[in-house]
């Protein structure tokens, strides 16, 4: 987009390159990349002046006419306005319409119950390490992250969609100009200090260093306390909610050359989400918007007499700032479900989070940092797909891709001795294919509401053709990692060795059977014990069903027309009422909720579905033979009680 200058023609004319006058965005901060183009280019500029409404100017930096700029946003329309010099300027427009409906991301810091509230500072910041310095910082960190999401969903075509911090009326700390700095009220990112009911001694422990190569991996993690602690505090665990929380009280222990109270980690239980890291990079991260260009471009030489040089690539006080601020964005990806990719920010492309927001880089003089040379400062595409459909990036005109009801997630099925289906009631987003522990390739599903394109709920692939695309060759071992727009991910570790297992052969059946994959992990010993069965080929109808539960699910008693029964699983709990079956009934499937073991289940037949048996644990899964083929029967292994299900099936 060019922006129409008010000067005469004569003057120079800035392009801007990633936004059009007049767009709607979804965060506080704007990158904004542009170019210096037109009459009068020849001048050489170091720096462009950016004025905002209600907000401080602030300088970016300008190369061979190239400029990257953070700008500042009122919810609303706001007019932005470009300084070259004292009598050139350029405007354009912008509405800022914050996605309040969306789940927001929580910036939370954790400190021990007899923490000194302060981190680690080299001794020209001495007085820059308390924790007012630290909430500073944490919430300009927050809105950089939410401003690189943005960008990097527009570039992949996804719109501008990005996730919201939570956010309340406070004095504001974004900027420190005279006047503003804590004077302005403002509409800003809210930072939570959560003090933590164990203490200091606790989260230092060298035995919970994860830098540790000695760690005590019995011991509850630095993540586990810091959930602890969540989960203990009314605020957090009324609801659902996503955080990234860093830890105060990491500290370079000179003495081991070990970072004690830090962990990069992220995941989550329940439903809380949650990413980790330690302080110990915090004294590089810029605290105001005034402070980010020379933060990142700081060459001071980490001092290891005072603080950390992290995983040895912290040398410098940018690249400290780099990792800090890049890695713990990192985690908070994996909160967002994001996984390990080969490139970007889920490898290990922090190393270039400077590149995104900086035009130029130490060490590399005259050479403009473009798009396209920002490495791995990115999302890998994997990570955009993920993103796009997670809740907290939902964007107000999203077509609605939930069913009603549907609440399991992907399953996979056996067709033949080379043929597989991915099925989820939900629809299909993302089958990512990986390689001996690496991903290769991926096939990628997008909703488009103008041609009423919807998302799969059902994919059939040849073992071969999967192959193909991962270049994947016997004794390769090829993943499959199916995602829904729910977030939903189901994971079969070796496709080739699932459908060689799939087909099997029963006593009295003449002919292969396909057994399901089996719903549950075995984590009550199953496994080492004997394999229930219960057939239906050959056998009298079901007349009746007893299931066999407490608060998980012990097992399922089938009972027969000619006064047989037979036991799936063990008699245990308590013995429910006998579930029975009209004459033109037929059992056709299962829903089922389980992680380690099988907490409970529903039957389905051709005509209803049973009441709910057991526990409510676990996630929603389903059993059921694909279209064009019939349940023949049921296996199941226990331990204390069931710990896997699953069904056998052939074709009509």
């Amino acid at each position: 987009m060019t922006l129409h200058p008010s000067p005469p023609t004569d003057h120079p004319i800035v392009d801007i390159l990633n936004i059009k006058d007049g767009e709607t965005v979804h965060q506080r901060f704007l990158l904004v990349l542009g170019r210096i183009t037109g009459p009068a280019t020849s001048q050489h500029r170091t720096s462009i002046t950016v004025v905002c409404q209600g907000f401080p100017s602030t300088q970016w930096p300008c190369l061979q006419h190239h400029f990257k700029a953070l700008v500042h946003l009122n919810s609303g329309p706001n007019t932005i306005t470009f300084m070259l010099d004292s009598h050139t300027t350029f405007s354009f427009h912008v509405y800022y319409l914050p996605l309040l409906q969306n789940p927001p991301l929580s910036l939370v810091i954790l400190v021990a119950h007899d923490s000194p509230c302060q981190f680690d500072t080299p001794p020209e910041k001495q007085d820059e390490n308390g924790l007012e310095v630290a909430i500073e910082k944490l919430r300009l960190a927050g809105y950089l992250w939410q401003s690189f999401c943005a960008e990097q969903m527009h570039r992949h075509g996804m719109g501008r969609r990005t996730f919201r911090l939570e956010e309340a009326w406070l004095p504001d700390t974004v900027s420190q100009a005279a006047g503003y700095y804590r004077h302005q009220q403002a509409n800003t990112a809210l930072v939570r200090v959560l003090r933590s009911q164990h203490s200091l001694q606790t989260l230092r422990d060298a035995r919970r260093a994860q830098q540790n190569p000695h760690r005590d991996d019995t011991l509850p993690s630095l993540f586990d306390l810091f959930m602890q602690d969540i989960q203990a505090s009314p605020d957090f665990f009324a609801n659902d909610c996503l955080v990234a929380g860093l830890i105060l009280d990491a500290h370079w222990d000179t003495q081991q050359q070990l970072v004690v109270g830090h962990a990069a980690l992220g995941g989550g239980v329940g439903n809380i989400r949650l990413g980790i890291f330690g302080s110990h990079a915090l004294h590089a991260f810029p605290r105001s918007i005034e402070h980010i260009v020379p933060a990142m471009l700081d060459t001071t030489l980490t001092d290891t007499r005072y603080v950390a040089n992290d995983a040895n690539e912290s040398s410098t006080w940018w690249k400290a700032l780099n990792i800090g601020m890049g890695a713990m964005l990192h985690e908070v990806g994996h909160a967002f479900t994001l996984s390990h990719t080969p490139s970007g920010l889920m490898a290990r492309g922090f190393n270039h989070w400077n590149r995104t927001f900086m035009i130029h880089e130490p060490g590399r003089p005259g050479i403009i940092v473009t798009p396209e040379d920002e490495e791995g400062s990115k999302w890998h595409r994997v990570d955009i797909l993920r993103l796009r459909y997670h809740p907290a990036f939902r964007l107000p005109l999203d077509p609605d891709v939930s069913v009603p009801g549907a609440s399991a997630g992907p399953r996979f099925d056996a067709l033949s001795r080379d043929q597989i289906q991915i099925s989820s009631p939900t629809g299909i987003t993302l089958v990512e294919l990986w390689v001996n522990g690496h991903y290769v390739d991926h096939y990628e599903y997008l909703v488009d509401h103008q041609h009423h394109h919807l998302l799969p709920t059902q994919l059939v692939f040849s073992l071969q053709q999967l192959e193909q695309k991962a270049h994947c060759h016997h004794p390769d071992v090829l993943k499959l990692e199916v995602t829904s727009p729910r977030q939903h991910t189901e994971v079969l570790e070796n496709t080739a060795q699932f459908l060689h297992d799939s087909i099997v052969r029963l006593p009295g059946v003449p002919q292969d059977v396909i057994q399901g994959k089996g719903l549950g992990q075995q984590g009550l010993g199953g496994a080492n014990q004997p394999t229930s069965k219960v057939i239906f080929l050959g056998q009298p109808l079901v007349t009746g069903i007893r299931v066999y539960s407490g608060s998980f699910l012990d097992g399922v008693e089938f009972f027969f027309a000619n006064g047989t029964t037979a036991l799936l699983g063990k008699r245990g709990g308590h013995a429910n009422q006998i579930w029975s079956l009209a004459p033109n009934e037929r059992v056709t499937g299962l829903t089922v909720r389980c992680g380690a073991w099988v907490d409970g289940l529903a039957l389905i037949t051709n005509q209803r579905q049973s009441p709910w048996y057991g526990g409510q644990g676990g996630g929603m899964m389903s059993a059921m033979p694909p279209s064009g083929y019939q349940l023949v029967g049921f296996y199941a292994s226990a331990g204390a009680w069931m710990d896997q299900i699953g069904i056998y099936y052939i074709p009509l």
